[in-house]
């Protein structure tokens, strides 16, 4: 059934701030997806994972939109070495609950366990942990792609390693993952030992975080930016994995314990709010807790014990603003900080983590130096002007813009934040010369 006899689907993005009506494809077979592929119209087809983008990455607005549902094993192996073979629309939490009980973890993790494979290769996702494991990317032995003409290769960093680099962070414009092969990392434990110490005020954090990042395995601060008073107060949280113990069990816990059925009202994300909630939290942690004993997945998500946790932001949704700079110009971390707390704009969550070395990937994100992620209510006055103001800040700076969370950035801007991209989009034009892979996201930005 082509497109043009479908209804059409309503879809969201994570962040709430954009919807769009499409047609929502489900292939349970590789035949499938090929039939479908070759059928688009000239609005194209993007993949779609389980929507947890806070843009337009995955929307197609008037177009198809790919979401598989292929039958069969969500691992086709694990070698004795720790190298398993994946669907690209199984989760992490599908895949860590079967290696966790074996011994074995991804050494690279996103925020929340319900992203699929796919979904994180496409954004080249990094975690907690960036300036040792460094990105996704770096772990991927190789994958199956389905390219624009229903062509099927295998690629990998020295098998069509242009296209293999190019897929990486290139959110669904050079083809769709089928399935991939990544080398696990070994651990002893379910469990991380994690140090927990707060900070009344940023330059602090910043100075003790820099050292701690040489000595713990993962790392990762929780920053205050809606204070007048406190500004860039925070908690610091590393980490390392823990030693088995005697007649332990490793599992991979994932399944919410609270739901949240329907949206918060708007009125309670205001200012006041958020400077309650701050304190509170900030005064939970106390003088800091050393080597603490916990669940790997409470650590690494700690938000997936709600479900449908995006909807404490309210009906008008988020804008999450995500940023790279150098270590060289680590003083815009400061300068960002600061124009927040003058802008008066409501910052729900702002996390700071540390960057290792780039990849070969033409459009990752990650630089040597530091990212900071901030929310911001899509509703606040003036906060898209703001928020341009701050990437010209970057721009200066050297840094950049995650595209993969991106729902509003200046297309003028690309190329001078991603130098790689003229490079990037040679090897699209080769790939996909019709342009089958099109999706609001890669229109918006003229990708």
């Amino acid at each position: 059934m082509v497109s043009q006899y479908m209804d059409k689907t309503k879809l969201e993005t994570w962040g709430n701030v954009s919807v769009s009506e499409s047609y929502l494809r489900e292939p349970e077979t590789i035949h499938d997806l090929r039939n479908i592929i070759e059928s688009v119209g000239e609005r194209g087809c993007i993949p779609r994972g389980l929507g947890m983008s806070y843009g337009d990455q995955p929307m197609n607005s008037n177009g198809d939109v790919i979401r598989p549902s292929f039958s069969g094993k969500i691992i086709e192996y694990i070698s004795m070495s720790g190298l398993v073979t994946v669907s690209s629309s199984a989760t992490f939490a599908e895949l860590l609950e079967q290696v966790v009980p074996l011994g074995w973890y991804m050494p690279v993790v996103p925020g929340t366990s319900s992203v699929t494979i796919g979904g994180a290769i496409a954004a080249d996702i990094h975690g907690k942990n960036h300036y040792r494991q460094s990105s996704i990317a770096d772990h991927i032995e190789s994958m199956t792609l389905m390219l624009a003409d229903g062509e099927t290769i295998r690629c990998s960093k020295s098998q069509e390693s242009s296209i293999f680099w190019a897929t990486m962070g290139g959110l669904g414009l050079t083809g769709i993952i089928i399935e991939a092969t990544i080398q696990l990392i070994p651990i002893r434990s379910s469990k991380v030992l994690v140090d927990r110490r707060s900070f009344s005020n940023f330059p602090d954090l910043f100075e003790a975080m820099k050292s701690q990042t040489t000595s713990a395995e993962y790392s990762v601060a929780w920053l205050d930016l809606a204070s007048k008073n406190n500004s860039g107060r925070g908690i610091l949280e590393t980490a390392n994995h823990a030693d088995s113990e005697p007649d332990s069990q490793s599992s991979y816990k994932t399944k919410p314990v609270l739901s949240l059925p329907s949206f918060f009202p708007d009125l309670l994300l205001r200012q006041s709010t958020v400077n309650a909630y701050n304190s509170l939290r900030f005064s939970s942690a106390g003088r800091g807790q050393n080597n603490k004993k916990i669940e790997l997945s409470t650590f690494m998500h700690p938000l997936d014990k709600v479900r449908n946790w995006n909807r404490l932001y309210g009906k008008t949704g988020i804008i999450q603003w995500q940023m790279a700079v150098p270590e060289i110009s680590e003083h815009t971390l400061f300068d960002v900080i600061d124009a927040i707390n003058n802008a008066n704009a409501p910052a729900f969550l702002a996390v700071l983590k540390k960057l290792g070395v780039s990849n070969q990937a033409p459009l990752s994100f990650p630089i040597l130096g530091w990212t900071l992620a901030v929310d911001f209510p899509a509703k606040h006055e003036g906060i898209y002007e703001f928020l341009d103001d701050l990437d010209q800040k970057l721009l200066k700076a050297g840094g950049r813009v995650y595209l993969a969370k991106d729902a509003r950035l200046n297309p003028e801007l690309i190329p001078k934040m991603y130098p790689g991209v003229h490079e990037w989009r040679a090897i699209r034009r080769n790939v996909d010369p019709d342009r089958r892979w099109q999706s609001d996201f890669s229109r918006r930005l003229e990708l």
